[in-house]
Parts: C-alpha cells; structure tokens; sequence
C-alpha cells in the first residue's frame, strides 16, 4: 500500500524518478516529494534542497515527524552550488520542480557537475519553452513528457537526459515539446499555450501594431490549436 499522498503535479514528478536510486529534489520546500519517495521504498536515498531557510526548516520539520532522517537529508543550497562534490556524484535522478523555466535552466546550467547519464525531472510553471531550448541546445535529449491536471491548473513533466539530438527548428517544438495531444491533459496544455500566445500578441498589438512578434505569436498559436485538434 502506497504511504502519504502528494498533489497530481508532484506524484507525476515521483513516477517520473527511476526506481532503486539517489535523488536530488531542488527548491524542495516541505520535502513531500523526497519523503514519499523514501517512505515508499521507491528509492535508496534523498536529497532535499532549498535555498531559502524558511523551506529548509520546513523540509526538516517533514523529515523528523515522519522518521526519516536516516534516508531523506536536507541541504540549504542555491540550486547545484553548495551540494557537496560526493553528493553530486552519487545521484541518479535530479527534480526540479514548482519554478520558472528560465530558473530550472539556469540551475541545470551546472549539470557539468553531475554524473554522466543522471536523469532530469523537470516541472516548469513558467516559460516551458525557454526550458525546453535549453535542453536541446544544451545536449539533453527530452526522453519522455507528460502532462497533469492538479485543480485549476495543468501542468507538464519533462524527463531528460544526455544524448545526441538535434533541436527541430519548428517552434511548435518549444511550446509543445513531446506530449501527446491524444492525451486529455496534453491536449489542454497545448490549447492552454496557444491561449497564452494569442493573449499575448493582443497585448503586443496594442502597444506596437506593427510588431513581427505579436504575428509571430499568432502564426504559433493558431499551429498549437491545429495540433491539440488532431487529438
């Protein structure tokens, strides 16, 4: 029997996490997600990270109350900065979830760090497509994506990893990235974006009617909207 719960966003991001290994989970905030991975025996050892004190105190707190201080440790630290070398090294899985895309890629900026062939689960609540072009450009391969509805909200989960791969050109790719529009919360994410970029280039038309990036925009949106319908 599974112990604990967490939201829908965070249990897609713990089925994500492979089995049997050792996690970073960075801007953890309570620990939920390190403490159900451990509590459920789904991986060896955790690592909880945040760069805040406020969620460091919390983290520990979860830690403590559900007996798990010999398999879930809490690090203060500003993404991968003030993990220790031997930590690094050991990991087999990196999370990140719960912040902007910008922010996820800047903190993976220093995956030099880590061990060849660790894996990613990344949770963007912002600028999915920035983080998205990161990975391509930055020879991480998204090996699997998948969206999630969590209240009002629907979110997407990136897996990824090392690997030779080319970034498409098409700019669909940045804002859908690999989810399947054949999957209900997929196809809202993508009809979502499309939104967002249509809403977008209204606001830019009003301040600028000539810019290339409002058109630029639209010409996005409405190819997002034609492939959430082949769904």
């Amino acid at each position: 029997m599974t112990k604990g719960s967490l939201s829908p966003r965070l249990r897609l991001c713990a089925d994500s996490v492979g089995r049997g290994g050792a996690v970073l989970d960075i801007g953890t905030d309570h620990a939920y997600l390190p403490c159900f991975l451990a509590e459920n025996q789904l991986v060896r050892l955790c690592w909880a990270s945040d760069i805040a004190d406020g969620p460091v105190s919390s983290a520990l707190k979860t830690v403590a109350s559900r007996g798990l201080s010999d398999r879930v440790f809490v690090i203060k630290s500003d993404g991968l900065k003030n993990i220790p070398p031997q930590v690094l090294q050991s990991l087999t899985d990196v999370v990140a979830a719960g912040m902007g895309g910008e922010l996820i890629a800047e903190i993976l900026s220093l995956k030099d760090a880590l061990p060849e062939g660790v894996r990613f689960v990344l949770q963007p609540n912002t600028r999915a497509h920035l983080l998205r072009r990161f990975l391509y450009d930055s020879g991480l391969v998204i090996t699997r994506e998948r969206a999630v509805f969590d209240g009002k909200f629907v979110y997407t989960v990136i897996e990824a990893s090392a690997g030779k791969y080319a970034r498409p050109d098409d700019d669909i790719f940045l804002y859908a990235g690999e989810l399947d529009p054949d999957e209900p919360a997929a196809n809202e994410y993508i009809k979502r974006t499309a939104e967002r970029l249509r809403a977008a280039a209204v606001g830019m038309k009003k301040s600028d009617p000539g810019s290339p990036y409002a058109e630029k925009n639209l010409e996005i949106a409405e190819r997002l909207e034609k492939f959430a319908d082949r769904g």
